[in-house]
């Protein structure tokens, strides 16, 4: 991953060796829409989100908020990575549960 700071926004890169999934980055971005527009592009060198201001708030350090972009990107990709590996035991425990109460029969 690497940023790069310009007097318009900060480049996030995530390389491909680091196999985050895009929905994961777009979590991510969702999640900084109130300080942040972020724009997602795809190419051969991974995926690389431009962190832009939002005109109506001050700006603070882009730096800062792109560290905490990673650190969230980070969080979704972990996030939704688990909710894969654990959807047969989440599944398996809600049709336990519904098959004892009157709506399972």
């Amino acid at each position: 991953m690497s940023d790069h700071a310009t007097d318009v926004g900060v480049d996030v890169a995530f390389s491909p060796e680091a196999s985050f999934e895009i929905e994961a980055i777009k979590r991510a971005a969702y999640r900084f829409s109130d300080r942040v527009s972020v724009e997602i592009t795809e190419g051969p060198t991974g995926l690389r989100c431009r962190l832009r201001p939002l005109q109506c708030k001050a700006p603070g350090n882009l730096n800062d908020i792109a560290q905490e972009f990673r650190n969230e990107a980070l969080d979704q990709d972990l996030r939704l990575k688990i909710s894969r590996e654990t959807e047969g035991y989440r599944n398996l425990i809600l049709s336990l549960a519904f098959s004892k109460t009157p709506l399972g029969q």
